[in-house]
Protein backbone atom coordinates (compact mmCIF):
# COMPACT_ATOMS: atom_id res chain seq x y z
CA UNK A 1 0.00 0.00 0.00
CA UNK A 2 2.81 2.41 0.91
CA UNK A 3 4.68 1.62 -2.32
CA UNK A 4 1.55 2.42 -4.36
CA UNK A 5 1.09 5.68 -2.47
CA UNK A 6 4.73 6.70 -3.15
CA UNK A 7 4.33 5.85 -6.83
CA UNK A 8 1.16 7.96 -7.08
CA UNK A 9 2.96 10.84 -5.36
CA UNK A 10 5.87 10.58 -7.82
CA UNK A 11 3.47 10.63 -10.77
CA UNK A 12 1.66 13.63 -9.29
CA UNK A 13 4.97 15.47 -8.78
CA UNK A 14 6.04 14.58 -12.33
CA UNK A 15 2.88 16.27 -13.61
CA UNK A 16 2.64 19.22 -11.22
CA UNK A 17 6.25 20.43 -11.37
CA UNK A 18 6.23 21.18 -15.14
CA UNK A 19 2.77 22.71 -14.80
CA UNK A 20 4.03 24.94 -12.00
CA UNK A 21 7.00 26.06 -14.09
CA UNK A 22 4.74 26.72 -17.07
CA UNK A 23 2.36 28.73 -14.90
CA UNK A 24 5.28 30.75 -13.52
CA UNK A 25 6.48 31.60 -17.03
CA UNK A 26 2.98 32.55 -18.07
CA UNK A 27 2.65 34.85 -15.06
CA UNK A 28 5.97 36.49 -15.90
CA UNK A 29 4.86 37.00 -19.51
CA UNK A 30 1.48 38.39 -18.42
CA UNK A 31 3.16 40.74 -15.93
CA UNK A 32 5.69 41.95 -18.51
CA UNK A 33 2.99 42.44 -21.15
CA UNK A 34 0.70 44.29 -18.73
CA UNK A 35 3.54 46.55 -17.62
CA UNK A 36 4.55 47.29 -21.22
CA UNK A 37 0.98 48.12 -22.27
CA UNK A 38 0.35 50.24 -19.16
CA UNK A 39 3.46 52.39 -19.41
CA UNK A 40 3.68 52.64 -23.21
CA UNK A 41 0.08 53.71 -23.81
CA UNK A 42 -1.30 57.16 -23.09
CA UNK A 43 -4.24 57.85 -20.79
CA UNK A 44 -6.28 58.77 -23.86
CA UNK A 45 -5.74 55.28 -25.31
CA UNK A 46 -6.47 53.59 -21.96
CA UNK A 47 -9.87 55.28 -21.86
CA UNK A 48 -10.71 55.37 -25.55
CA UNK A 49 -9.94 51.75 -26.46
CA UNK A 50 -12.16 50.11 -23.77
CA UNK A 51 -15.01 52.49 -24.62
CA UNK A 52 -14.65 51.78 -28.32
CA UNK A 53 -14.52 48.05 -27.65
CA UNK A 54 -17.69 48.33 -25.59
CA UNK A 55 -19.29 50.40 -28.36
CA UNK A 56 -18.12 47.87 -30.93
CA UNK A 57 -19.67 45.04 -28.91
CA UNK A 58 -22.94 46.92 -28.37
CA UNK A 59 -23.22 47.98 -32.00
CA UNK A 60 -22.34 44.48 -33.14
CA UNK A 61 -25.00 42.94 -30.90
CA UNK A 62 -27.62 45.42 -32.14
CA UNK A 63 -26.66 44.70 -35.75
CA UNK A 64 -26.75 40.95 -35.13
CA UNK A 65 -30.20 41.13 -33.52
CA UNK A 66 -31.47 43.34 -36.34
CA UNK A 67 -30.09 41.02 -39.01
CA UNK A 68 -31.47 37.94 -37.22
CA UNK A 69 -34.91 39.51 -36.94
CA UNK A 70 -34.92 40.61 -40.59
CA UNK A 71 -33.64 37.20 -41.67
CA UNK A 72 -36.47 35.48 -39.78
CA UNK A 73 -39.02 37.88 -41.27
CA UNK A 74 -37.75 37.40 -44.82
CA UNK A 75 -37.61 33.63 -44.34
CA UNK A 76 -41.22 33.69 -43.11
CA UNK A 77 -42.28 35.73 -46.12
CA UNK A 78 -40.70 33.29 -48.55
CA UNK A 79 -42.13 30.29 -46.69
CA UNK A 80 -45.58 31.85 -46.89
CA UNK A 81 -45.04 32.46 -50.60
CA UNK A 82 -44.09 28.79 -51.03
CA UNK A 83 -47.29 27.71 -49.26
CA UNK A 84 -49.37 30.00 -51.45
CA UNK A 85 -47.80 28.78 -54.68
CA UNK A 86 -48.17 25.14 -53.58
CA UNK A 87 -51.84 25.78 -52.82
CA UNK A 88 -52.40 27.35 -56.24
CA UNK A 89 -50.65 24.44 -57.99
CA UNK A 90 -52.55 21.85 -55.98
CA UNK A 91 -55.88 23.55 -56.61
CA UNK A 92 -55.13 23.71 -60.33
CA UNK A 93 -54.46 19.97 -60.37
CA UNK A 94 -57.46 19.04 -58.20
CA UNK A 95 -59.82 21.06 -60.39
CA UNK A 96 -59.00 18.82 -63.36
CA UNK A 97 -60.32 15.69 -61.60
CA UNK A 98 -57.22 13.75 -62.61
CA UNK A 99 -56.60 10.20 -61.51
CA UNK A 100 -53.16 10.88 -60.04
CA UNK A 101 -51.42 7.83 -61.36
CA UNK A 102 -52.00 8.95 -64.96
CA UNK A 103 -49.49 11.69 -65.77
CA UNK A 104 -49.82 12.75 -69.41
CA UNK A 105 -52.25 15.60 -68.92
CA UNK A 106 -50.69 16.54 -65.60
CA UNK A 107 -47.32 17.12 -67.27
CA UNK A 108 -48.90 19.61 -69.66
CA UNK A 109 -50.35 21.58 -66.74
CA UNK A 110 -47.02 21.44 -64.89
CA UNK A 111 -45.26 23.04 -67.85
CA UNK A 112 -47.91 25.75 -67.95
CA UNK A 113 -47.44 26.47 -64.21
CA UNK A 114 -43.66 26.64 -64.58
CA UNK A 115 -44.03 29.32 -67.24
CA UNK A 116 -46.47 31.25 -65.05
CA UNK A 117 -44.31 31.33 -61.87
CA UNK A 118 -40.65 32.29 -62.40
CA UNK A 119 -39.59 31.31 -58.88
CA UNK A 120 -40.74 27.66 -59.30
CA UNK A 121 -37.90 25.39 -60.34
CA UNK A 122 -39.61 22.04 -59.88
CA UNK A 123 -43.03 20.44 -59.40
CA UNK A 124 -43.55 16.82 -58.45
CA UNK A 125 -46.96 15.15 -58.22
CA UNK A 126 -47.06 12.02 -56.07
CA UNK A 127 -50.08 9.74 -56.16
CA UNK A 128 -51.23 6.99 -53.81
CA UNK A 129 -51.22 3.56 -55.48
CA UNK A 130 -51.65 0.03 -54.28
CA UNK A 131 -47.91 -0.26 -53.76
CA UNK A 132 -47.66 3.10 -52.02
CA UNK A 133 -46.77 6.63 -53.05
CA UNK A 134 -45.45 6.87 -56.60
CA UNK A 135 -44.29 9.85 -58.69
CA UNK A 136 -46.86 10.33 -61.45
CA UNK A 137 -45.69 13.66 -62.85
CA UNK A 138 -42.55 15.76 -62.45
CA UNK A 139 -40.39 18.38 -64.08
CA UNK A 140 -37.71 15.68 -64.00
CA UNK A 141 -39.00 13.03 -66.44
CA UNK A 142 -36.49 10.44 -65.21
CA UNK A 143 -38.31 10.15 -61.86
CA UNK A 144 -41.82 9.51 -63.25
CA UNK A 145 -43.17 6.16 -62.15
CA UNK A 146 -40.63 5.75 -59.37
CA UNK A 147 -41.82 4.65 -55.92
CA UNK A 148 -40.97 6.94 -53.02
CA UNK A 149 -38.39 5.60 -50.53
CA UNK A 150 -39.67 4.05 -47.30
CA UNK A 151 -38.54 7.02 -45.19
CA UNK A 152 -40.25 9.49 -47.50
CA UNK A 153 -43.33 7.22 -47.67
CA UNK A 154 -43.63 7.39 -43.90
CA UNK A 155 -43.15 11.16 -43.72
CA UNK A 156 -45.47 12.04 -46.61
CA UNK A 157 -48.21 9.64 -45.49
CA UNK A 158 -48.31 11.40 -42.14
CA UNK A 159 -48.76 15.00 -43.32
CA UNK A 160 -52.16 16.61 -42.96
CA UNK A 161 -51.32 20.17 -43.88
CA UNK A 162 -48.80 21.95 -46.08
CA UNK A 163 -45.21 21.61 -44.87
CA UNK A 164 -42.32 23.87 -45.89
CA UNK A 165 -38.65 22.94 -45.51
CA UNK A 166 -35.31 24.06 -46.90
CA UNK A 167 -33.46 21.52 -49.04
CA UNK A 168 -30.06 21.40 -50.76
CA UNK A 169 -29.62 20.00 -54.24
CA UNK A 170 -26.88 20.49 -56.83
CA UNK A 171 -25.10 22.96 -54.53
CA UNK A 172 -28.20 25.17 -54.39
CA UNK A 173 -30.84 25.82 -51.78
CA UNK A 174 -34.57 25.50 -52.36
CA UNK A 175 -37.76 25.88 -50.39
CA UNK A 176 -39.85 22.74 -50.74
CA UNK A 177 -43.57 22.93 -49.97
CA UNK A 178 -45.39 19.56 -49.66
CA UNK A 179 -49.15 20.04 -50.14
CA UNK A 180 -51.36 17.00 -49.32
CA UNK A 181 -54.33 16.06 -51.55
CA UNK A 182 -57.35 14.42 -49.95
CA UNK A 183 -60.49 12.71 -51.15
CA UNK A 184 -62.67 12.94 -48.12
CA UNK A 185 -60.45 11.91 -45.24
CA UNK A 186 -58.16 9.78 -47.40
CA UNK A 187 -54.77 10.97 -48.63
CA UNK A 188 -54.66 10.43 -52.39
CA UNK A 189 -51.49 12.29 -53.22
CA UNK A 190 -48.96 15.02 -52.48
CA UNK A 191 -47.89 17.94 -54.63
CA UNK A 192 -44.25 18.97 -53.97
CA UNK A 193 -43.20 22.42 -55.18
CA UNK A 194 -39.53 23.57 -55.18
CA UNK A 195 -38.92 27.33 -55.20
CA UNK A 196 -35.56 28.97 -55.87
CA UNK A 197 -33.93 30.96 -53.04
CA UNK A 198 -31.57 32.98 -55.25
CA UNK A 199 -33.73 36.06 -54.89
CA UNK A 200 -33.82 35.69 -51.12
CA UNK A 201 -30.06 35.12 -50.97
CA UNK A 202 -29.40 38.20 -53.09
CA UNK A 203 -31.68 40.24 -50.87
CA UNK A 204 -29.98 38.97 -47.70
CA UNK A 205 -26.54 39.64 -49.18
CA UNK A 206 -27.55 43.22 -49.97
CA UNK A 207 -29.00 43.55 -46.47
CA UNK A 208 -25.76 42.26 -44.95
CA UNK A 209 -23.71 44.84 -46.84
CA UNK A 210 -26.07 47.62 -45.80
CA UNK A 211 -26.00 46.60 -42.14
CA UNK A 212 -22.21 46.21 -42.25
CA UNK A 213 -21.79 49.67 -43.76
CA UNK A 214 -24.18 51.16 -41.19
CA UNK A 215 -22.23 49.43 -38.41
CA UNK A 216 -18.91 50.78 -39.71
CA UNK A 217 -20.28 54.32 -40.08
CA UNK A 218 -21.79 54.18 -36.59
CA UNK A 219 -18.51 52.96 -35.10
CA UNK A 220 -16.50 55.69 -36.85
CA UNK A 221 -18.97 58.34 -35.69
CA UNK A 222 -18.78 57.00 -32.13
CA UNK A 223 -14.97 57.16 -32.19
CA UNK A 224 -15.03 60.63 -33.76
CA UNK A 225 -17.38 61.86 -31.04
CA UNK A 226 -15.59 60.22 -28.11
CA UNK A 227 -12.09 61.35 -29.01
CA UNK A 228 -12.64 65.13 -28.74
CA UNK A 229 -14.86 64.69 -25.68
CA UNK A 230 -12.19 62.66 -23.85
CA UNK A 231 -9.53 65.10 -25.04
CA UNK A 232 -11.46 68.09 -23.69
CA UNK A 233 -12.83 66.62 -20.45
CA UNK A 234 -10.12 64.23 -19.23
CA UNK A 235 -6.81 63.97 -21.03
CA UNK A 236 -6.12 67.66 -21.61
CA UNK A 237 -6.64 68.69 -17.94
CA UNK A 238 -4.54 65.73 -16.75
CA UNK A 239 -1.83 66.63 -19.25
CA UNK A 240 -1.78 70.16 -17.83
CA UNK A 241 -1.56 68.70 -14.33
CA UNK A 242 1.37 66.49 -15.37
CA UNK A 243 3.25 69.46 -16.86
CA UNK A 244 2.61 71.50 -13.72
CA UNK A 245 3.83 68.64 -11.51
CA UNK A 246 6.99 68.38 -13.61
CA UNK A 247 7.61 72.12 -13.14
CA UNK A 248 7.16 71.71 -9.41
CA UNK A 249 9.64 68.80 -9.36
CA UNK A 250 12.10 71.21 -11.03
CA UNK A 251 11.40 73.71 -8.23
CA UNK A 252 9.45 76.07 -10.46
CA UNK A 253 6.40 77.07 -8.41
CA UNK A 254 5.23 79.87 -10.68
CA UNK A 255 2.56 77.68 -12.28
CA UNK A 256 -1.21 77.45 -12.03
CA UNK A 257 -3.43 74.92 -13.79
CA UNK A 258 -6.61 76.21 -15.39
CA UNK A 259 -9.63 74.17 -14.20
CA UNK A 260 -11.58 74.88 -17.40
CA UNK A 261 -14.11 77.54 -18.38
CA UNK A 262 -14.52 80.56 -16.12
CA UNK A 263 -16.77 79.70 -13.18
CA UNK A 264 -19.42 82.05 -11.93
CA UNK A 265 -19.28 82.64 -8.17
CA UNK A 266 -21.75 80.54 -6.21
CA UNK A 267 -21.79 77.56 -8.58
CA UNK A 268 -21.02 74.34 -6.73
CA UNK A 269 -18.27 72.27 -8.36
CA UNK A 270 -19.27 68.66 -9.01
CA UNK A 271 -16.66 67.86 -11.67
CA UNK A 272 -14.00 65.68 -10.00
CA UNK A 273 -11.11 66.86 -12.19
CA UNK A 274 -11.98 70.53 -11.65
CA UNK A 275 -12.05 69.93 -7.88
CA UNK A 276 -8.71 68.12 -8.08
CA UNK A 277 -7.17 71.00 -10.06
CA UNK A 278 -8.39 73.46 -7.45
CA UNK A 279 -6.78 71.44 -4.64
CA UNK A 280 -3.63 71.03 -6.73
CA UNK A 281 -3.27 74.80 -7.21
CA UNK A 282 -3.72 75.30 -3.48
CA UNK A 283 -1.08 72.66 -2.81
CA UNK A 284 1.39 74.52 -5.06
CA UNK A 285 0.92 77.68 -3.05
CA UNK A 286 1.39 75.83 0.25
CA UNK A 287 4.55 74.10 -1.01
CA UNK A 288 5.95 77.38 -2.28
CA UNK A 289 5.32 79.01 1.08
CA UNK A 290 6.96 76.13 2.98
CA UNK A 291 9.89 76.12 0.57
CA UNK A 292 10.50 79.77 1.13
CA UNK A 293 10.42 79.20 4.88
CA UNK A 294 12.92 76.34 4.66
CA UNK A 295 15.19 78.32 2.37
CA UNK A 296 15.23 81.09 4.92
CA UNK A 297 16.53 78.57 7.45
CA UNK A 298 19.59 78.11 5.16
CA UNK A 299 19.56 74.33 5.24
CA UNK A 300 18.37 73.72 1.68
CA UNK A 301 20.27 73.98 -1.56
CA UNK A 302 18.50 76.67 -3.57
CA UNK A 303 18.65 74.80 -6.91
CA UNK A 304 17.91 71.16 -6.06
CA UNK A 305 16.01 71.39 -2.78
CA UNK A 306 18.44 68.92 -1.14
CA UNK A 307 20.14 69.83 2.12
CA UNK A 308 23.27 71.93 1.66
CA UNK A 309 26.89 71.16 2.59
CA UNK A 310 26.85 73.01 5.91
CA UNK A 311 23.82 71.03 7.05
CA UNK A 312 25.55 67.85 5.89
CA UNK A 313 28.51 68.63 8.15
CA UNK A 314 26.19 69.27 11.10
CA UNK A 315 24.14 66.10 10.58
CA UNK A 316 27.23 63.94 10.00
CA UNK A 317 28.74 65.13 13.26
CA UNK A 318 25.54 64.22 15.12
CA UNK A 319 25.19 60.83 13.41
CA UNK A 320 28.80 59.80 13.99
CA UNK A 321 28.55 60.84 17.63
CA UNK A 322 25.43 58.67 18.02
CA UNK A 323 27.25 55.82 16.30
CA UNK A 324 30.10 55.95 18.78
CA UNK A 325 27.86 56.26 21.80
CA UNK A 326 25.27 53.61 20.87
CA UNK A 327 27.58 51.47 18.69
CA UNK A 328 25.45 51.87 15.57
CA UNK A 329 26.86 51.54 12.04
CA UNK A 330 26.65 54.51 9.66
CA UNK A 331 26.80 54.54 5.86
CA UNK A 332 26.79 56.99 2.98
CA UNK A 333 25.83 56.75 -0.66
CA UNK A 334 27.91 59.10 -2.80
CA UNK A 335 26.28 59.96 -6.12
CA UNK A 336 28.09 62.04 -8.73
CA UNK A 337 26.86 63.38 -12.07
CA UNK A 338 29.53 63.08 -14.78
CA UNK A 339 30.04 63.98 -18.43
CA UNK A 340 27.90 67.13 -18.45
CA UNK A 341 30.62 69.62 -19.43
CA UNK A 342 29.38 69.92 -23.01
CA UNK A 343 25.77 70.68 -21.98
CA UNK A 344 24.07 74.03 -21.61
CA UNK A 345 23.76 75.42 -18.10
CA UNK A 346 19.98 74.97 -18.19
CA UNK A 347 20.35 71.27 -19.04
CA UNK A 348 22.96 70.80 -16.29
CA UNK A 349 20.56 72.29 -13.75
CA UNK A 350 17.74 70.04 -15.00
CA UNK A 351 19.96 66.98 -14.50
CA UNK A 352 20.91 68.03 -10.96
CA UNK A 353 17.28 68.70 -10.00
CA UNK A 354 16.14 65.40 -11.49
CA UNK A 355 18.95 63.52 -9.72
CA UNK A 356 17.96 64.99 -6.35
CA UNK A 357 14.32 64.03 -6.97
CA UNK A 358 15.42 60.58 -8.12
CA UNK A 359 17.34 59.96 -4.90
CA UNK A 360 14.47 61.27 -2.79
CA UNK A 361 12.02 58.95 -4.53
CA UNK A 362 14.17 55.81 -4.49
CA UNK A 363 15.63 55.95 -0.97
CA UNK A 364 13.91 55.69 2.38
CA UNK A 365 12.17 58.65 3.95
CA UNK A 366 14.72 58.50 6.83
CA UNK A 367 17.67 58.84 4.44
CA UNK A 368 18.34 62.61 3.99
CA UNK A 369 19.85 63.83 0.70
CA UNK A 370 22.64 66.45 0.65
CA UNK A 371 24.30 68.36 -2.17
CA UNK A 372 27.94 68.31 -1.05
CA UNK A 373 29.54 69.82 -4.20
CA UNK A 374 28.57 71.13 -7.62
CA UNK A 375 27.87 67.70 -9.13
CA UNK A 376 27.87 65.42 -6.09
CA UNK A 377 25.15 64.30 -3.71
CA UNK A 378 25.42 62.31 -0.50
CA UNK A 379 22.65 60.22 1.03
CA UNK A 380 23.05 59.47 4.73
CA UNK A 381 21.87 55.98 5.74
CA UNK A 382 21.51 56.03 9.55
CA UNK A 383 22.10 52.77 11.44
CA UNK A 384 22.85 50.95 8.20
CA UNK A 385 25.90 48.67 7.79
CA UNK A 386 28.03 48.83 4.70
CA UNK A 387 26.42 45.66 3.33
CA UNK A 388 23.04 47.37 3.44
CA UNK A 389 24.52 50.42 1.74
CA UNK A 390 25.81 48.18 -1.07
CA UNK A 391 22.32 46.78 -1.54
CA UNK A 392 20.92 50.32 -1.77
CA UNK A 393 23.72 51.23 -4.21
CA UNK A 394 22.94 48.28 -6.49
CA UNK A 395 19.24 49.12 -6.42
CA UNK A 396 19.95 52.71 -7.44
CA UNK A 397 22.28 51.61 -10.23
CA UNK A 398 19.59 49.32 -11.60
CA UNK A 399 17.10 52.21 -11.78
CA UNK A 400 19.41 54.87 -13.24
CA UNK A 401 18.28 54.06 -16.85
CA UNK A 402 14.84 55.41 -15.90
CA UNK A 403 16.47 58.73 -14.96
CA UNK A 404 18.39 58.87 -18.26
CA UNK A 405 15.22 58.05 -20.18
CA UNK A 406 13.15 60.73 -18.45
CA UNK A 407 15.62 63.52 -19.31
CA UNK A 408 16.79 62.31 -22.74
CA UNK A 409 20.19 63.94 -22.17
CA UNK A 410 23.67 62.34 -22.33
CA UNK A 411 25.19 62.07 -18.84
CA UNK A 412 26.53 59.45 -16.46
CA UNK A 413 25.74 58.72 -12.81
CA UNK A 414 28.38 57.15 -10.54
CA UNK A 415 27.35 55.63 -7.21
CA UNK A 416 29.62 54.57 -4.35
CA UNK A 417 28.76 53.05 -0.97
CA UNK A 418 30.82 54.12 2.08
CA UNK A 419 30.22 52.69 5.53
CA UNK A 420 31.67 52.49 9.01
CA UNK A 421 30.98 49.86 11.61
CA UNK A 422 30.33 50.66 15.23
CA UNK A 423 33.94 49.71 16.11
CA UNK A 424 35.76 51.96 13.59
CA UNK A 425 33.59 55.09 13.51
CA UNK A 426 35.87 57.88 12.15
CA UNK A 427 36.19 61.47 13.22
CA UNK A 428 33.85 63.90 11.51
CA UNK A 429 36.68 65.54 9.56
CA UNK A 430 37.88 62.19 8.21
CA UNK A 431 34.37 61.18 7.17
CA UNK A 432 33.82 64.51 5.38
CA UNK A 433 37.19 64.18 3.64
CA UNK A 434 36.29 60.67 2.49
CA UNK A 435 32.96 61.92 1.12
CA UNK A 436 34.85 64.36 -1.13
CA UNK A 437 37.25 61.78 -2.66
CA UNK A 438 36.91 61.23 -6.45
CA UNK A 439 34.65 58.42 -7.66
CA UNK A 440 36.11 55.97 -10.14
CA UNK A 441 34.17 54.96 -13.25
CA UNK A 442 34.12 51.31 -12.20
CA UNK A 443 32.10 52.30 -9.16
CA UNK A 444 29.21 53.55 -11.31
Amino acid sequence: MRMGSNRARCVLDWIMVPLGRLWGRMRQWITASTSSIYYRSSLRMKILIPILLAGLLATGLVSWFAFTALHSTITGIYEQRARSVAAVVSKSIQQKEYILYYSDEINADINTLLKRYDSIVGITVIGMTGRGLRIVASTDPSTIGRLISEDDQYQLSAIREVQVSQVHAAKEEYLRANYPLFTGADLVGVVSVDMSLKERQQYLARLSWQLGLAFLVGFVLLAGLLYPVLQLVITRPIFRLANAARNISERNYDVEVSPGPARKAGIRIHDEIARFIGVFNLMIKVIQSREQTLSEMVVLDELTGAYNLSHFQHVMEQELSKGKRYEHPTSLLLVEVKETEHLEQEDKERILIATANFLTGKLRAVDPIFRVSDNRFAALLPETPQAGARVARDRLKGQIPDLNLSLDLPFTILVKAVGWSEQNTPQTEDALRQAQLPLDSDQG
